[in-house]
């Protein structure tokens, strides 16, 4: 059940996303609304690998739904580095859970925290729930790497 939840929020959070994103990804939704999803990903694979953040979301649910949680993470970065937001609170999520990554509380409070200045509505929440698992001095440690990679680049893989 709580696998299908969380590919309920998943769906949905494309769709919202799909919905404000780039024109270019049309084609790839409208086969994942029809259930068609080797069209979806032959749709979206061109624009993903040409840096189509709304495609890489795209293709990273696609691969959550299929069981493919390394997949997902990997594309879900892809967007989160070129700074969607949903992706961002993704992979923070796929961090704190370790779903196709190793488990890693700070790298999920780092990306809830970008995500919360990138301005998502309920990334600071999350962040908060994340520091749980940390020690007391972590949080400010993170935000400081998070201003780093503002300025030195984005982490090159998940």
């Amino acid at each position: 059940a709580r696998s299908m939840s969380r590919i309920g929020l998943t769906v949905v959070a494309m769709f919202a996303a799909l919905a404000a994103g780039s024109a270019s990804a049309d084609t790839g939704r409208i086969h994942f609304e029809n259930g068609e999803y080797d069209a979806a990903v032959a749709a979206w694979t061109p624009l993903a690998e040409r840096g189509d953040r709304w495609a890489m979301v795209g293709l990273g649910h696609i691969a959550s739904m299929r069981g493919d949680d390394a997949g997902a993470t990997q594309w879900y970065h892809g967007a989160a580095i070129r700074g969607h937001v949903v992706a961002q609170t993704l992979l923070a999520s796929a961090y704190l859970e370790g779903r196709g990554v190793a488990r890693d509380p700070a790298l999920a409070y780092a990306w809830y925290h970008l995500a919360a200045e990138n301005g998502h509505a309920r990334a600071a929440q999350a962040r908060d729930l994340a520091a749980r698992w940390l020690g007391p001095d972590r949080p400010a440690e993170i935000r400081a790497m998070v201003r780093r990679w503002r300025i030195d680049g984005m982490p090159a893989s998940p």
